[in-house]
Order: C-alpha cells, then structure tokens, then sequence
C-alpha cells in the first residue's frame, strides 16, 4: 500500500528530472553547435574590412588644408624661485610651456602669441609629420601678442590667408592646434562676433578687433590656426574667457584677425621691430566694421566704400566729436576709407594729438558731414577681465 501510495511522486520526480534534463540539453551549446559559431566567427573577423565611405564635408575640406601649416611649440625657459628649503635665496628652475604656431611662409616663418615664447631660452617646433627643429626669434611685438619665429628648413606648407574683413557672424570655422600637448587636434564652431575690442590679455597686452568663436580652444592652443571652410587662415587662435578656475572651455574663445596678423608679421620679418606700444597708439575710440550689405544699396554705396561704426567707446575722441553707432565713416583727412582695414590703417598713421578731419555719413539724416577730432593716446586697461585667459 505503501508503494502504491508514493509511486506517482516517484513518477513525476522522474518526468520532472528527464524535462529538465532535456531543457538544459536543448539550451546548452553543445560541442559541435559550438564548433560551427566558433568557424563562423572566425571566418567574419577573417574578412579584410570595408572601405568606409569618404566624407567630403567643408570642416574635411578645411583641415586638409590648413592642418599641414600648424605645429606644435615646446618652450624651455627659467624663472627665479624661492629654495624649498627655506633657505633666503633664490634658485633658477626649468619652467616649460607648450603652444601652437602657423607657417606663413614655406621657408619656415612662423607667427605664434607672443605669450607663447614669452621668457623661453629654447623653442622646439614639432611639425604634423613628426619632424622637429629649434626654432630662432625673427621679432616680437608684445602690445599686439604676435611673434615671428623661423626654423632651419625650407619646402614647407604654408598657410594661406584669407580676408579677415570678409568675415560674417555664423560662418562655420576650425580651430587646429596643440590643447594640453596632445599634438594637432581640430575642433570647429562658428563665428560668434567679430571686431571685439580692447579685450585686456595681461599688462601691455591687448586684443582689438578680436574674432569670437565657439569652437572649444583650450590651453595649448595659443598662436594656433583658426580658418574657414576653405582652409584659408582667418585668425590666430590667442584668449579664452573662462568661469572655470583651471581655465576651462565655455565656448568663448578669440583670436587675432588674419589681416592684423599679416600686417604685423610682414613688418617683423622686414624690421625685426614691434609695432608702436599702446601708450604711442593713436586711439579714436570706435569699432569697425563692414556697411551692411543692404544699407549699403540704399545709401548707393560701392563695393568696400566706407567702415560701419558699430561702437562708440564712452568718453572717446569720436563721442566727443559726435559720431554714433550706425554712422558710416566715409574719408580720413580727405583720403576715402575702403573698408575696415584701410580706416584702421590710415588712422593707425597718426600720433596721438594729431587732429583728423572725419567725413560721415548719418543714414537716418540722409546727409554728410564733416567733423575734426583729436586723436588721444590708447587708453590702459580699457577692459580688464580677470577671467579672460591665454590658452
């Protein structure tokens, strides 16, 4: 009885055993299943690779281009220190910094910030295919935070510039340089504003008419290529504007315009001379900029005839003599502005106290007129923002 009555537990324990038995049979791989995956595996990562299809995208385009012409800057310098071990002396340490530069010419000129070389006995330039070289001072000018370097080598690839003054708000651009000494690295953005001014870098050192970006620029990348699309050199990547205590990216960076760059670095190689320092600096006390393409069809503009003021500094020689934002300045002592960088030029001719005749045009009053203003020297420290920062 006994028997009888524990026989269909013993039978279903038996039935449950067997299925269990079966499942995991049937779900375990088993030798030859595994076998066949294994073959099958080998036989995919066996497989040369797939061409990846080429994107031939404006950003591509551009760093083909300007990449070859930017290196990297390795500086060795010393700076007087306290001897660790309290001792009332004053030891010499080794003090190293890293930053970029452009080639502006195939027989090895390079312009950098002048922040870069700053206090360094010894520059080495690193090219993108690995060669380096010790690269020798050519000519500084500090005020303007630019610098001409050379190296011992000729055949190189050279930026090419483009127009700074041709530059619109929005336009896509790359920055190329050396962040934190990674070596060359592209990063791309648009172009915030332009014509920036008097941004205070450090004492005696100036931004005007600065180019803004968003593309990440970050410590390392100073005297770096920012270029547009047709890989054409546009600006020298120079001051970011940080929240971030360790001087991080937020998007704010700026760079010196192509045409200032060009302008300087030609009188550097030519005259191994700075350009005149601040205090020598004739100051109007305006930002420039190009006539709005429509209000240059209703006022029956040329093509390049006249600057836009866009801003009038509080307090300058051009609010004392009336001018306001929106004017068009349309000659300088008789001699017509053609553009942005000929008014800066033809100002920049002067001394301070010289007295200039403007000749402006005031769209909303339809009319001309003529006014004289005293030039005064270019004021210290017009803006002095502790968070903006050489990267």
């Amino acid at each position: 009885m006994k028997t009888a009555r524990y026989l269909p537990t013993l039978i279903g324990f038996i039935i449950g055993t067997l299925v269990g038995a079966l499942v995991l049979y049937l779900v375990s791989p088993h030798p030859l299943a595994l076998d066949q995956a294994r073959r099958r595996a080998i036989a995919i990562l066996s497989q040369p690779p797939r061409e990846v299809p080429t994107e031939e995208s404006p950003i591509v385009t551009a760093v083909r281009r300007i990449a070859p012409a930017v290196v990297s800057l390795d500086t060795v310098g010393k700076e007087s220190a306290r001897d660790d071990r309290g001792q009332p002396f004053y030891i010499d340490r080794e003090v190293r910094s890293r930053g970029s530069g452009v080639v502006i010419s195939p027989d090895g000129f390079i312009v950098t910030n002048d922040h870069v070389i700053d206090g360094a006995e010894r520059i080495r330039v690193v090219f993108p295919d690995g060669r380096d070289y010790y690269a020798r001072v050519i000519g500084r000018d500090p005020s303007n935070d630019l610098a001409v370097l050379r190296v011992p080598a000729s055949h190189l690839i050279a930026a090419e510039f483009g127009d700074s003054d041709r530059l619109e708000v929005g336009q896509t651009c790359v920055a190329v340089g050396n962040p934190l000494g990674l070596g060359s690295t592209v990063t791309a953005g648009v172009i915030s504003a332009l014509h920036r001014q008097h941004l205070q870098l450090s004492e005696g050192r100036y931004l005007d008419g600065a180019i803004q970006t968003d593309a990440p620029i970050n410590r390392g990348n100073s005297g770096g290529a920012l270029a547009n699309t047709a890989g054409q050199l546009i600006g020298i990547t120079t001051a970011i504007l940080s929240s971030d205590p360790n001087g991080g990216n937020i998007g704010l960076g700026f760079a010196i315009p192509s045409n200032k760059v060009r302008k300087i670095a030609l009188q550097l190689i030519e005259h191994g001379k700075p350009s005149e320092p601040p205090s020598k600096r004739p100051w109007l006390g305006v930002v420039l900029g190009p006539v709005p393409e429509n209000l240059a069809r209703e006022l029956g503009l040329g093509s390049d005839q006249g600057a836009f003021i866009a801003r009038v500094a509080p307090e300058s020689p051009a609010d004392t003599a009336g001018l306001e934002e929106g004017d068009v300045l349309l000659k300088i002592d008789g001699h017509a502005v053609m553009g942005v960088e000929d008014g800066v030029e033809v100002i920049q001719q002067h001394k301070p106290g010289d007295r200039v005749q403007l000749l402006i045009l005031k769209p909303d009053a339809r009319g001309e007129r003529k006014v004289t203003v005293t030039l005064q020297p270019f004021p210290q420290g017009v803006i002095a923002d502790p968070d903006l920062e050489n990267p």
